[in-house]
């Protein structure tokens, strides 16, 4: 395994995610422990769900101003929402708070990498494919289980069983698909940069055998 040594900007670069990927860290960490408690309160399990479109009048800012609109979603509270469904939105909870951590660590692992002249490298490779794996699926992911959660705060609610997933709510995720593609890409480029390292490595070393 060879190495290079860093530019001075690239060190800076490479210092600069390292810092902000420990700060997002942080940031994920408060908004987990927000989400868990905002969701599981004293009055149910609080999911929002959709409702038809109707005229509201509501306050914001504590009573500050009004507004009026139309509302197509409300915040419920269920009790007795069954088993499998809390244990789908548990694990969608836990999806939020991974899927993004994971994504930070691997980008904080290329860095560190690259600080440390570690380019093309197997762990910068399995990194990025880590990262777009996880880009790719998770949001999928998490849009079944929570419409498992939501089927099961309706079923709670004395509504109807709910349906599967539309089609159309995978529309929002497509940004994460592509990207997680493109990561996929990156990764496969890092591989065939780290074959074509070795290869010259083993040209280098049979040429200087034959001198």
């Amino acid at each position: 395994m060879s190495t290079t040594t860093a530019t001075r900007s690239q060190s800076a670069d490479a210092i600069t995610v390292i810092l902000f990927g420990a700060a997002a860290v942080v940031v994920t960490a408060i908004s987990t422990v927000l989400r868990v408690l905002g969701t599981f309160r004293d009055q149910g399990i609080a999911w929002s769900i959709p409702i038809d479109e109707q005229p509201i009048s509501a306050t914001t800012d504590s009573g500050a101003g009004s507004v009026e609109g139309i509302a197509q979603s409300a915040m419920v509270f269920a009790t007795g929402v069954d088993a499998v469904s809390t244990a789908a939105i548990i694990g969608s909870l836990v999806l939020w708070a991974l899927a993004p951590l994971v994504v930070i660590a691997g980008i904080m692992l290329v860095a560190w990498n690259f600080l440390r002249g570690r380019f093309f490298v197997r762990g910068n490779a399995r990194a990025f494919d880590a990262i777009g794996w996880t880009l790719t699926l998770a949001p999928m992911i998490i849009v079944l289980l929570e419409n498992v959660g939501l089927n099961g705060v309706t079923a709670a609610l004395g509504f109807d069983a709910g349906e599967p997933v539309h089609p159309i709510e995978f529309w929002s995720i497509v940004p994460f698909f592509a990207a997680g593609v493109a990561v996929g890409l990156i990764a496969a480029a890092f591989r065939q940069g780290i074959r074509l390292q070795r290869e010259n490595a083993a040209l280098e070393n049979d040429t200087r055998g034959l001198v």
